[in-house]
């Protein structure tokens, strides 16, 4: 499916200054109808957007009883208003509602919250997060270069465990892996820290360190300016599975007998154009488009990169395919299906089911696709599509898995004269491989197309998705939610946090350092085997 695209459009457009201005340009504050409470006209505009916020939630939010009950969802609500009335400035704001939606467990829905205006003073220091420890990636000129490489044994007293508990709570996510993965560089941000609970106001950060049996506090201050020490990294033994660009990258090695697909996004320019009227205007749509095809300049068209591959694949009788979907943050599913189309003949692939939860936002938000199902409903039914969760797989795309790719006039089509691959694949994996990598990983894995390497994803497979932005009324900030739930092929592993690989790799600080992949070098030897 192409909702999980909205996701990826919003996070390219988050990532600097100018383009979050276009993001709040496109994004609506949609109209829902709810019962405000007697004493809405004295609340504070915190407290308003909040009563908005937990309603819209509440209407909208797939399967909510999962996450929370009906009777805590409502004693947090309260406590989220009732603390709004003491708030006096967004950042705070922003912190109590990314605490709240936090409760969701859910990687696709948040709240963006940007430390980097709100303390020019920084604490220079990041870490790197092996598959236990903490250890110190680089660290402020001021400090003994002796410390690089160091274990964190605690943070302002606060031991690793405990540190962990705190990012769980505050980090939205369905599964630890992703809640920790941004640590090591957040750390750099006092009021994040501050935020998360790991330090006091004004406090500067302590860092309790092991290195050769010694135990020794590393007290780092805030600066507006800092030196970091330049780390040397070692040249991979093979240089091309570093990350090569934003968009696909491929290598085939005849000598070696392997293929090397590197699939750096679910999103080519491609599904992009086929999907942005969803959440664009005829005035928008154009400034949307022009951000996107800059930031998508190496994922034109994932469709003519698969071509060339898979035909030096056949040209070259190659045995082995490496798939690396180790970068692959999502997008949109149909990539993933052109992907999978050449390495199987199996016209019959199980896929994920998709249940869609109509609601008076999702018919205002996703309008293109609400009119599309309404249709199909009518057609059915001869009735409106009730608000509600709907299983969509069954009811409207019971088709084919590969019929949106496949059917006539897809701007999706493959060149159907390349042969199918019929030899061994491996997929590398990791925390960055998320929703729509996910989905394409997962579905590799539970129709058994080849073997997984590297570390969990960094979301649950069977899981609330599809996320949409909206603007709240009067802070105007901006939401991330979902509105589907996706439930994975293989539905005996519904209640797993993560899609785990067949074989576990964790890469430690020193191994990055020597140049070190592990994870592909793993996938090599078993080639030469």
């Amino acid at each position: 499916m192409k909702k999980i695209l909205l996701f990826i459009i919003s996070f390219t457009l988050l990532s600097s200054c100018s383009q979050q201005k276009i993001l709040t340009l496109i994004t609506k504050t949609p109209k829902i109808e709810y019962q405000k409470p007697t004493n809405f006209d004295k609340l504070n505009d915190y407290q308003k957007d909040a009563v908005y916020l937990t309603e819209l939630i509440k209407q909208t939010y797939p399967r909510l009883g999962t996450k929370i009950t009906t009777k805590n969802y409502l004693i947090e609500s309260n406590k989220l208003i009732k603390k709004l009335s003491k708030i006096e400035n967004d950042l705070d704001f922003e912190i109590e509602i990314q605490k709240f939606i936090a409760l969701l467990k859910d990687g696709h829905s948040y709240m963006g919250i940007n430390y980097v205006d709100q303390d020019k003073r920084k604490f220079n220091v990041y870490l790197y997060k092996e598959k236990k420890d903490w250890v110190i990636w680089n660290i402020d000129k001021s400090k003994d270069s002796l410390f690089i490489g160091s274990k964190i044994v605690s943070i302002n007293g606060k031991k690793p465990n405990e540190i962990k508990n705190l990012i769980n709570k505050f980090e939205c996510g369905e599964n630890e892996f992703w809640k920790l993965k941004n640590f090591g560089w957040k750390i750099t941000y006092p009021k994040y820290l501050e935020a998360i609970g790991i330090i006091k106001k004004g406090e500067n950060l302590k860092l309790s360190i092991a290195k050769n049996n010694k135990t020794e506090i590393i007290e780092i201050e805030k600066k507006e300016k800092g030196t970091f020490y330049n780390i040397r990294i070692r040249e991979r033994k093979f240089p091309f599975t570093k990350k090569q660009n934003n968009g696909f990258y491929y290598k085939v090695n005849s000598k070696q007998n392997f293929a090397y697909l590197q699939m750096n996004t679910s999103l080519d320019y491609v599904s992009i154009k086929s999907e942005i009227s969803n959440y664009t205007n005829f005035i928008t749509k154009p400034i949307a488009l022009a951000y996107l095809k800059k930031d998508t300049k190496d994922a034109r068209n994932f469709g003519l990169t698969l071509q060339a591959l898979f035909n030096e694949i056949k040209n070259n009788n190659i045995d082995n395919l490496i798939i690396d979907l180790r970068y692959n943050t999502g997008g949109d599913e149909r990539p993933g299906k052109q992907l999978i189309w050449y390495l199987t003949d199996n016209k019959n692939i199980n896929g994920f089911t998709d249940y869609l939860n109509i609601s008076d936002y999702f018919k205002t938000q996703i309008k293109t696709d609400y009119k599309k199902y309404n249709k199909l409903y009518m057609k059915k039914y001869n009735k409106t599509i009730p608000n509600g969760e709907i299983n969509i797989t069954k009811e409207f795309l019971n088709k084919p898995y590969f019929y949106d790719i496949t059917k006539e006039n897809s701007p999706f089509l493959l060149d159907n004269t390349i042969p199918k691959f019929k030899g061994k694949v491996y997929v590398l994996i990791g925390t960055n491989t998320f929703s729509a990598g996910q989905v394409l990983a997962t579905t590799i894995a539970d129709n058994n197309l080849a073997t997984l390497v590297g570390k969990p994803t960094g979301n649950k497979p069977t899981s609330q998705t599809g996320a949409s932005g909206f603007k709240l009324p009067n802070t105007k900030k901006i939401i991330m939610i979902s509105y589907t739930f996706m439930e994975r092929p293989n539905k005996e592993k519904n209640s797993e946090n993560a899609l785990y690989p067949n074989v576990e790799i964790y890469h430690t600080y020193e191994q990055i350092i020597n140049g070190d992949d592990k994870q592909f070098e793993y996938i090599i030897n078993e080639i030469k085997k």
